[in-house]
């Protein structure tokens, strides 16, 4: 399997130990060059970096659509996205009232406000608290089993291959009717980003598509979720309370603790048929 490695350990066990060979993840540091913004690194499985980029620019605001997407180039460590947002780095003038002439005649607010491309900033870009209000909440008519949402838990754990083989990585499913991608990353984030962005180079429509995987749900995993239109996301983890202030206020259906048949639901509960 690409980009896997052995390490040496030694495995103790009721007292006793042996040397042995473990496998884990060739894990890289990747730089994003997006427009004219300052590069971002992320620490990543390095594989499927063409979904993570179209997941990446969706879910932080960078596009609304992939169309916007003019290319996307990847030289080893890095992977070089030009939009038809011609994106470029906001000056800091410590002056809401201040504005910064774009690249192609576009006007926006300066004073540290990166990713407000759609309205809601991340964790990662700080201040999420502060833009709660300016969530919008998601529209959808999708309806799931309770059954469904427990076997297709079950279904992303057989098709976490890497994860089987070295549990060095997260593991991410969107489901849309009888299709999944699933796709696994070191962090959490960048595997549901990458099944963002695969599942819109494939046309899916995001409204009615669901989200699994592993990890915990703070309030930057559903502001992604937010942005994208996903109505549903799915976790065998806990919900932290930034991410059920998000869920609630951008009417994400929230789902937590899935393990064996059972789960925790905490937010717009209507979209889960709890009879079936």
């Amino acid at each position: 399997m690409e980009f896997i490695k052995k390490i040496p350990a030694i495995r103790w066990e009721n007292g006793k130990y042996e040397h042995v060979e473990e496998e884990t993840v060739e894990d890289e540091n990747i730089y994003f060059y997006i427009d004219f913004l300052q590069p971002r690194k992320f620490s990543t499985y390095p594989a499927d970096l063409d979904d993570f980029a179209v997941g990446y620019c969706l879910g932080d605001g960078l596009i609304k659509s992939v169309d916007e997407i003019v290319s996307i180039e990847i030289d080893d460590k890095k992977v070089i996205i030009k939009t038809v947002n011609m994106h470029t780095p906001e000056i800091d003038l410590e002056s809401d009232d201040l504005v910064q002439e774009k690249e192609g005649g576009a006007k926006h607010a300066c004073a540290c406000r990166l990713l407000e491309y759609q309205g809601v900033m991340s964790d990662s870009a700080g201040g999420w608290r502060s833009e709660l209000k300016t969530v919008e909440p998601v529209e959808s008519d999708l309806v799931v089993n309770a059954t469904e949402i427990i076997e297709n838990m079950k279904r992303l754990t057989a098709k976490a291959e890497i994860w089987q083989e070295t549990g060095s990585v997260h593991v991410a499913q969107l489901v849309y009717g009888d299709q999944f991608i699933t796709r696994e990353d070191v962090s959490r984030h960048v595997a549901v980003d990458k099944v963002i962005g695969a599942a819109a180079k494939a046309g899916f429509d995001l409204s009615q598509c669901y989200v699994c995987y592993s990890g915990r749900m703070p309030a930057d995993m559903l502001i992604k979720v937010v942005r994208v239109g996903i109505p549903i996301l799915v976790s065998n983890a806990a919900p932290a309370g930034s991410g059920y202030d998000i869920a609630e206020k951008g009417n994400i259906t929230m789902v937590g603790f899935v393990r064996g048949d059972r789960f925790n639901l905490y937010t717009a509960t209507e979209r889960i048929n709890l009879d079936k």
